[in-house]
């Protein structure tokens, strides 16, 4: 079936893993372990519910900081996240070339630093459609999301390809219906993208 939309994570696809990259700077800055402080934020972006929009993003800081047993405010650290997201090599240039014959889609579990991060870099303008846990109650651990992306995109899920560097993630799309991949970079994703059918970015390719 022709793919008719292709769906890219943000963090670790689009851009580099800014929230763990943010998260190991903060963990050193405060003299914390740098994978024991990621695996706790990790873990409660998702239980407090804050990537779902549940919760005010002051709140999730509080949280982390009473977890870490530390008595600074880590909010004021909060710009490291941000500043850690940059564009991966290509990405942007492969996202231009494939949205002139096929729609694109940003979806992510991504909090209000999506916005932030849009204000920065225009990123909302570079994608069709853009779909994140914060806005619609969901993440990529609810396969509703993926349903949710179809829908936006008006497509069946067998018509759309998804990009994640979570495998986890990618099991759970293909288990919904879409054709999902283990992101690993632009080159690659592009070869996967040829074969798939999407031929007309292949005039454009990169060198």
């Amino acid at each position: 079936m022709k793919v008719r939309a292709v769906f890219f994570d943000l963090g670790g696809v689009y851009y580099s893993e800014g929230f763990r990259e943010g998260l190991f700077t903060i963990a050193r800055r405060f003299g914390l372990d740098e994978e024991e402080f990621y695996r706790m934020a990790s873990d409660l972006v998702f239980s407090s519910g804050y990537v779902c929009g549940s919760i005010q993003e002051r709140l999730y800081w509080e949280q982390l900081s009473s977890l870490a047993g530390t008595d600074h405010s880590l909010l004021e650290s909060r710009g490291e996240i941000l500043n850690a997201f940059k564009p991966l090599d290509g990405m942007p240039e492969l996202v231009r070339r494939v949205r002139t014959t096929t729609q694109v889609a940003l979806l992510t579990d991504q909090t209000n630093w999506l916005y932030e991060l849009d204000e920065r870099d225009n990123l909302f303008t570079q994608f069709d459609e853009v779909i994140s846990s914060y806005e619609e109650g969901f993440s990529k651990r609810d396969m509703e999301i993926f349903r949710i992306a179809c829908e936006r995109c008006n497509i069946l899920p067998e018509e759309g390809i998804f990009f994640d560097d979570n495998p986890e993630n990618v099991r759970r799309a293909s288990e919904f219906g879409l054709t999902a991949y283990i992101f690993e970079q632009a080159r690659t994703t592009e070869d996967i993208l040829i074969s798939a059918g999407v031929t007309e970015i292949a005039n454009g390719g990169s060198e």
